[in-house]
């Protein structure tokens, strides 16, 4: 009988101990995770004009007001990963005067519709595995990401013929 106290108490012991580590790794991970949540902006980095793949951020331009400024993407996945709201990749070409035009308006949007979408911009000519993962074969081309996942490409419905009322009205049919 002093056999069968003597195991069973073991037994509780070791089941006490694992609850006591189990217990603490989980207050661990809660603390390490409560506070501070990760979003999208935590993978934007540094002001660049000229990364391949940059956010246009609008925000306070040192006491200047607000306006569009592009933040370097350190992240891409990571920052699709973590974006709670939708995200145009808006494909250009630094080695083309064409997308001049295009590149006014998306700022625009950008700035119009801050906190309700992340506007992406992705050069063409540095940033072969976006333009291959997306099927781009022309610029500016659009495509929108809803949980790291693409649900639209404005160029399968528009081609060339599109104007700056045609793109507004498919970016604004994602939010909402």
């Amino acid at each position: 009988m002093k056999a069968k106290r003597s195991s069973f108490g073991l037994m509780r012991i070791r089941a006490e101990g694992l609850a006591l580590v189990l217990a603490t790794v989980i207050m661990s991970l809660t603390a390490c995770s409560g506070s501070a949540s990760v979003t999208a902006s935590d993978y934007l980095g540094d002001y660049a004009y000229d990364a391949p793949i940059s956010a246009m951020v609008y925000e306070n331009l040192d006491g200047e007001g607000y306006g569009i400024v592009y933040r370097e993407v350190t992240d891409y996945d990571k920052m699709i990963g973590y974006a709670d709201v939708p995200i145009l990749l808006y494909f250009f070409s630094s080695v083309s005067s064409g997308s001049g035009d295009a590149t006014a308006l998306v700022e625009q949007l950008a700035e119009d519709e801050h906190g309700k979408i992340l506007v992406v911009s992705v050069d063409i000519s540095l940033e072969k595995d976006l333009v291959s993962n997306f099927s781009i074969s022309r610029s500016p081309d659009f495509v929108i990401l809803k949980n790291g996942v693409a649900k639209g490409k404005f160029s399968d419905q528009y081609g060339d013929n599109w104007n700056d009322a045609d793109l507004t009205d498919w970016v604004g049919g994602f939010l909402g």
